[in-house]
């Protein structure tokens, strides 16, 4: 008998009350604008009250979408006159200093190695330490799973289930400032094969087995891929110690790492390790230069494990346009999510948009997470009902189909956030990378996501005029996008 497959849905953009979708501070302008018109008009003159309006409805305007898009595009150009656009280093760069280190606000980034609650006999494990915003640290654990291929559909089921009491611990960690599931996916290279066959290989084999082990190794690159997730959490390092001692802080996470690891793989993560500090240099290396891959993965088959220092681990060079990033080797492009799927979706619906394809040299599809405490969940739950209710109906005859499966949709989860249910605000990012010297493999690549995103009925954008921000946001490094926004979150959220 064949399991019922179920769905998972029920997606609510978090969105304030407001006339017309503009939100509270949107409809707060707009009321005041109206009562200093009608001032103006009254001891002004019509003149007089047409500036006043005219001034009101610029200001109303400016808490706009179309409006933020306009700020965002002077926010570029500033950023490119003042040459903020572009980063050069290395030996022939104006630095103090001939390291390669990450461009921007990466710059800044220390990396860490500590071992885990098992002392010597532990996992060693990388700890990136941001000293910006009090000082955050981010732990990244590597996760090669098997997949749902020849798995039965009560495993999978179990496997999901899993995963959501993953995010649902998520809000019991008031320490942590975020989450991120970033599964990267590459053509596999064929050097661990070769170097395998090469090393096993008997002397004296028959001359077919030869051939035909040989034309195996050949095809590896062509038939095989890259498969890799790696989960990141980031805490909040005086939550962790409220004096800020370093050592409290990384003996805390030592604790933490052994039950993350027992989680992950219970939620069919597979083999799960944590990331050493050499093995994140070389991840982020390969992100900027992709055509290094091949050339660390032989160097790391060959015992060179420290072949990438962190000081060494950014481009030498790049560049940011609009609407894309050239890095060293490679042009990418990067999406963010602005509408999660308006269907219901499986657990295999994402498959096009995860696999790994020969359109890209790279490609990395961030799932970031901002988790709500139990007591901000509920309040959020009961906001988002009243904001649905509120928006379906501004004096309309009728209210749409779509109004009122938005309030079915905030009234369900208000029920299941009751019955002890967590709730968790998540993003989207997706990076795809070709290498610089092919521009028909990026707009093939172009094509490829925003087809794949189209057919699980998601909204994508690109990421126009942050392109390097959104490409840094999609490493796993511990960079959390809304700690350096110029507005504040609370601000942003009433918008």
């Amino acid at each position: 008998m064949t399991q019922e497959r179920p769905l998972y849905g029920n997606f609510i953009e978090q969105r304030s009350s407001g006339l017309k979708g503009s939100g509270s501070i949107g409809t707060a302008v707009l009321l005041v604008a109206m009562c200093v018109t009608a001032i103006a008009l009254i001891a002004g003159g019509v003149m007089t009250g047409a500036i006043v309006g005219g001034l009101a409805t610029l200001g109303f305007l400016s808490t706009t979408r179309t409006a933020r898009r306009i700020g965002q595009r002077i926010g570029f150009l500033v950023g490119r006159a003042q040459g903020e656009h572009q980063w050069r280093s290395g030996v022939f760069s104006r630095n103090s200093q001939p390291e390669c280190r990450l461009p921007g606000m990466l710059g800044t980034l220390r990396v860490l190695e500590r071992s885990d609650a098992f002392g010597e006999h532990g996992e060693r494990f990388a700890v990136v330490k941001n000293p910006r915003m009090g000082g955050q640290y981010t732990v990244v654990v590597k996760c090669v799973a098997d997949g749902p291929s020849m798995q039965d559909q009560q495993q999978i089921n179990a496997w999901v289930a899993s995963y959501s009491h993953v995010l649902a611990a998520m809000g019991h960690e008031p320490a942590l400032v975020c989450g991120k599931a970033i599964t990267d996916t590459a053509p596999d290279p064929g050097g661990r094969l070769a170097t395998m066959v090469e090393s096993g290989r008997a002397e004296g084999a028959p001359a077919i087995a030869r051939t035909i082990i040989d034309q195996v190794v050949a095809a590896a690159p062509a038939t095989s891929s890259e498969n890799v997730t790696y989960v990141e959490l980031t805490f909040r390092g005086r939550m962790l110690n409220r004096k800020g001692k370093e050592d409290v802080i990384l003996s805390e996470l030592a604790r933490r790492v052994p039950n993350l690891r027992a989680r992950l793989a219970e939620a069919g993560g597979g083999a799960v390790s944590m990331v050493k500090a050499a093995e994140l240099a070389a991840i982020v290396r390969v992100a900027y230069d992709p055509a290094t891959q091949p050339f660390l993965e032989q160097a790391s088959l060959a015992g060179y494990t420290d072949s990438v220092p962190w000081a060494d681990a950014g481009p030498v060079a790049s560049q940011e346009s609009w609407g894309e990033f050239l890095h060293d080797s490679g042009r990418s492009v990067t999406w963010e999510m602005l509408e999660a799927p308006r269907a219901a979706v499986t657990e295999r619906s994402f498959t096009a948009l995860l696999a790994p394809r020969s359109d890209f040299a790279r490609k990395r599809v961030a799932l970031i997470y901002r988790p709500h405490t139990p007591a901000e969940a509920a309040e959020v739950s009961e906001n988002d009902v009243d904001a649905a209710v509120f928006n379906a109906d501004q004096g309309k005859k009728r209210i749409s189909a779509r109004s009122k499966r938005k309030v079915n949709a905030t009234e369900r989860s208000r029920d299941e956030v009751a019955g002890g249910a967590g709730m968790t605000r998540f993003y989207a990012l997706i990076t795809a990378t070709v290498l610089a010297d092919d521009r028909g493999d990026l707009d093939q690549a172009v094509s490829t996501i925003e087809s794949n995103a189209a057919a699980v009925l998601m909204g994508l954008r690109r990421s126009y005029g942050s392109q390097a921000a959104a490409f840094a946001a999609t490493l796993p490094v511990g960079f959390v996008p809304w700690e350096h926004t110029v507005v504040p979150d609370s601000i942003r959220e009433q918008l």
